[in-house]
């Protein structure tokens, strides 16, 4: 079994993205949502229309009943996207957001792991590329854009903060001093 390391090399995400576009507009905003957002391939397998567009159309957070203490940022870009997916597609409300093209159900697993690979290979991305790589690219990139340790745990739904930096290839990196000098 290989291991999944985050893909760090920012470029690399932005061609992967490129690369997506070219790819039907429901697996472009399954790769999107995968690296903005984090959440679980089976999560996100399972979000329908209504868990992203309900009676409040303006809103730019999913919450989701996964996920009660941390609602899912959506920026305007990626809600955008959705939204015009969802209307060209012309889902229902309780539609699957990922539909199978064969049935009202998500996609499989399995499918989803091609779209990824296909995706991933077509740009020259090279290693086990899996829905774990895109979950660690969002948590690597969120934390070295700032974001708490502790929030991306809570977001990942994992244990401990050990855990986590492990998760996303931190536990090796070399720390540096912090010098917190407050002057009063």
């Amino acid at each position: 079994m290989s291991v999944t390391e985050p893909i760090k090399d920012v470029k690399k995400i932005r061609a992967m993205i490129e690369a997506s576009k070219e790819t039907p507009t429901r697996n472009y905003c399954f790769v999107l949502l995968a690296l903005h957002t984090g959440l679980r391939m089976k999560d996100l397998l399972q979000l329908k229309k209504q868990d992203v567009f309900d009676s409040d159309e303006s809103r730019s957070f999913l919450n989701l009943s996964m996920y009660p203490n941390a609602p899912i940022y959506l920026n305007p870009q990626l809600k955008e996207l959705i939204e015009r997916y969802v209307s060209d597609e012309k889902l229902a409300h309780d539609d699957y957001l990922f539909q199978s093209k064969e049935a009202k159900e998500p996609i499989s697993r399995q499918q989803a792991s091609r779209i990824i690979k296909k995706i991933a290979k077509r740009h020259g991305i090279t290693g086990s590329v899996n829905m774990h790589t895109l979950r660690k690219t969002y948590a690597y990139h969120a934390y070295r854009n700032g974001i708490a340790i502790s929030l991306i745990q809570k977001r990942l739904h994992q244990r401990t903060i050990m855990t986590t930096k492990r998760y996303i290839g931190l536990d090796n990196l070399n720390t540096t001093e912090i010098k917190v000098d407050v002057r009063f």
